[in-house]
């Protein structure tokens, strides 16, 4: 919530709901980690990680086709208010993630943020569902892409219909889950939109 923890801190001071504001943030009153806390979590994941990554690199030395996709490594660079908008927090070898033409040419484009929209239209947000944790069907449009460029990279063919092979590139129909994602284009209203609409109702 609100500026990190330091300059080119990875952290907030607190989290909480994605739905609470940073100007509606009480830690007296809503539930939050630290970012002490937070950053043990991120450690934890870490070290979880590395082990996948330990055990995938150990079984193709020992003859195995073993594959690894990195989705710890994606979400990170789909991070909107942690790297994305904080140039100083970036890794160094850090990149920001190339969404698809067809998603950066919606607006506002999708990004990490809690999904806000005017009671209308989307105003914020777009890769994560209602709940801020799990991705939205764009969102998991991404990480079946990147899922498919692993199994490309371990020689795995895809068909058409017909059973015809594809050829590369394999990409997902993003055209396809952008008019299915009514979090896209039929965002619900939320506290703030009803507000607006209606200034004199108390809520």
């Amino acid at each position: 919530m609100t500026g990190k923890t330091a300059p080119g801190s990875r952290y907030f001071p607190h989290y909480t709901r994605p739905w609470i504001s940073d100007h509606a943030f009480n830690p007296v009153l809503h539930p939050h980690l630290t970012g002490e806390q937070a950053e043990d979590v991120d450690r934890a994941i870490d070290l979880y990680n590395e082990a996948i990554i330990k055990e995938v690199s150990t079984a193709r030395q020992d003859g195995r086709d073993w594959y690894l996709m990195d989705t710890a490594g994606l979400l990170d660079r789909l991070a909107s208010r942690r790297y994305i908008e904080d140039p100083l927090a970036r890794p160094k070898l850090w990149r920001a993630y190339p969404l698809a033409p067809q998603l950066t040419a919606l607006a506002p484009e999708p990004n990490s943020r809690f999904l806000t929209s005017d009671g209308a239209r989307r105003t914020d947000g777009g890769l994560f569902s209602l709940d801020g944790v799990h991705p939205s069907t764009v969102g998991y449009g991404i990480v079946a892409q990147e899922l498919i460029n692993v199994m490309l990279r371990a020689g795995v063919e895809f068909r058409h219909p017909d059973g015809s092979v594809r050829t590369a590139p394999v990409t997902v129909d993003f055209d396809r889950l952008i008019r299915r994602d009514t979090l896209i284009n039929q965002p619900p209203g939320n506290l703030t939109s009803d507000a607006i609409r209606f200034p004199n109702v108390i809520v």
